[in-house]
């Protein structure tokens, strides 16, 4: 299983900006020996991506350009001590690398990629494990090819084991993992940042899938399982620890659940204390003589049924906002009744970063202050931080998006590349009258819905998608009324920019996806169609834009 975390990398223009001034830097300098003028011409940029352990679907990526003589400069943010840093150069050659603040050097020559062994030479931080990273990679591929029950068919064995068996067996896979280190290391010293790198992957591999485990067998973990999550506030941040740092939110978000459905009365109710400061630190325009009384609640408690009615009536002043935080503050004592404090630090900070599509970007910003006030580990917050900065930068064009109020039945361009419509006519004849408008282009249509995990997921590959088709393919996205609560249109339009969802975007409710049920089968969010240029459907059920390989193929075939 290879090192780096097969996620969907993002490139975010101007990202490292965004970090907060407080943050250590790693500066990653090196040079590219050999440069020809044509390699030169066809990747004149180097990729370098990092992790953020909130974020398990993407990578925060960085272009930097190279100098003519090949060389290169760049700062990267770095939040833990030690971190797992990825060298992409123009699809051509790749390597992971352990990153700490500091510098570290890298080299390699044009001449040989594709064909040397070892392409990359490390010098500065972690130089030693950087180095033999790449035999360890190999030892462990060999390792795990000749020994197909642990490696090619694993899971194929896993997970129809006890809790004790799979925990048996995965124990003998990371071992075997592991033991790649001293086969890398065979006619030399191994490096013991090498060791303890390779052994939080192994064992954090194994910890990820005896949580599957247990998520797909609905069971409760180990003792030994629960113990183990103090290290997710350890270095190195891996990808790895990512996933598995995913796994255990899946699992504890389960467990809240359960939570919440058989002590109901206990997990609905906040402490009068804590009530009082949330409104007394975040009610508007609160009087001297307001101020006051909730300081007195504080430090007393209820001292009569008035000081209730008192709270009741600022709480439905400012309903928005103290929902937002209440809902918080009930959730985070569930945590701390399930799980030890680091797991609690962990999901508290991961509360805002899993629910940020639910909130508008002031909401967001609110929100973090609030949770980085109650947060004791700076790693979390840090780590928070910044996937709420990158939430906000859009602002401007949100705002502009949000506030655009000519929104017709055919599509109007909002922003550059943003179309909207909005109609009251049947779910076919308006779905048809727009379609016309696309004839002779190829159209890919998306059935998406904002609570929609699934949804959510596959969005964010149609930014690569758009990429790599031609310009004129149409993107038309349907945003199909769910059975929750409408998402206000502020929220749907927010998303669409945040995750820059260029195209044509039509707003369908319940009468109107009634009426295009036949037209449109399979009508469920998370689905995806095909349409020639000629206007019929190449698929009904086209490839999703996370097969993104495929889904071109589909897309350059169906304009044939």
């Amino acid at each position: 299983m290879g090192m780096r975390f097969i996620g969907l990398a993002i490139i975010f223009s101007g990202f490292f900006t965004f970090s907060s001034a407080s943050t250590d830097s790693l500066i990653v300098k090196g040079r590219i020996l050999n440069l020809n003028g044509r390699l030169y011409r066809q990747a004149p940029v180097i990729t370098f991506s990092r992790n953020n352990i909130l974020q398990p679907q993407s990578e925060l990526s960085m272009q930097t350009p190279l100098e003519a003589d090949g060389s290169f400069r760049v700062s990267l943010p770095i939040l833990f001590p030690q971190e797992e840093f990825y060298l992409d150069y123009g699809g051509k050659a790749f390597t992971t690398f352990l990153g700490s603040p500091g510098t570290v050097e890298i080299t390699f020559d044009g001449d040989s990629i594709a064909k040397a062994s070892k392409l990359f030479y490390f010098a500065g931080v972690n130089a030693d494990a950087n180095n033999q990273y790449a035999q360890y990679l190999a030892a462990e591929n060999k390792l795990l090819a000749a020994n197909s029950y642990l490696g090619a068919n694993f899971f194929k064995n896993f997970w129809q084991n006890s809790a004790s068996g799979a925990r048996e067996i995965a124990q003998q896979r990371a071992a075997l993992r592991l033991s790649a280190v001293k086969q890398a290391a065979a006619n030399t010293v191994p490096s013991p940042t090498l060791s303890q790198w390779a052994k939080s992957i192994t064992d954090e591999e194994q910890l990820q899938i005896l949580y599957e485990h247990a998520l797909s067998n609905q069971t409760d973990v180990s003792k030994v399982l629960l113990d183990s999550l103090k290290r997710l506030s350890e270095p190195p941040l891996t990808a790895q620890r990512v996933i598995w740092a995913n796994r255990f939110g899946n699992y504890a978000d389960l467990k809240v659940e359960e939570r919440k459905y058989t002590n109901p009365s206990k997990t609905n109710s906040l402490p009068v204390r804590l009530m009082a400061t949330l409104i007394k630190d975040n009610a508007a325009n609160l009087t001297p003589t307001e101020r006051q009384r909730l300081n007195d609640i504080n430090a007393n408690g209820l001292a009569e049924k008035t000081d209730l009615d008192f709270l009741n009536k600022l709480f439905a002043k400012n309903e928005t906002v103290l929902n937002i935080l209440f809902n918080y503050e009930r959730e985070s004592r569930i945590y701390a009744d399930l799980f030890d404090s680091t797991a609690t630090e962990f999901l508290k900070i991961r509360y805002l970063a899993k629910n940020l599509f639910k909130f508008t970007y002031p909401q967001q910003l609110q929100l973090n202050r609030h949770i980085q006030s109650r947060s004791s580990l700076p790693v979390f917050r840090e780590s928070l931080d910044e996937i709420v900065r990158l939430e906000v930068k859009d602002s401007a064009d949100i705002r502009k998006i949000v506030e655009y109020k000519n929104v017709k039945t055919d599509p109007t361009e909002a922003l550059p590349g943003y179309f909207l419509a909005a109609s009251n006519d049947r779910g076919t004849s308006w779905f048809n009258r727009v379609l016309d408008q696309y004839k002779g282009k190829t159209v890919y249509l998306v059935k998406w819905n904002l609570d929609d995990a699934k949804s959510r997921e596959e969005l964010d590959y149609i930014p690569a998608l758009q990429a790599n088709v031609p310009e004129d393919v149409v993107f038309l996205f349907l945003h199909l009324s769910g059975d929750e609560v409408v998402p206000a249109d502020a929220l749907l339009r927010q998303y669409i920019v945040r995750h820059k969802l260029k195209g044509t975007h039509l707003f369908m409710d319940a009468n109107q996806m009634m009426d295009l049920l036949f037209r449109l089968n399979p009508l469920d969010p998370g689905t995806f169609s095909l349409i020639r240029p000629n206007g019929k459907f190449a698929s009904r059920n086209a490839s999703a834009p996370s097969a993104t390989d495929k889904t071109i193929k589909a897309i350059l075939d169906a304009g044939k």
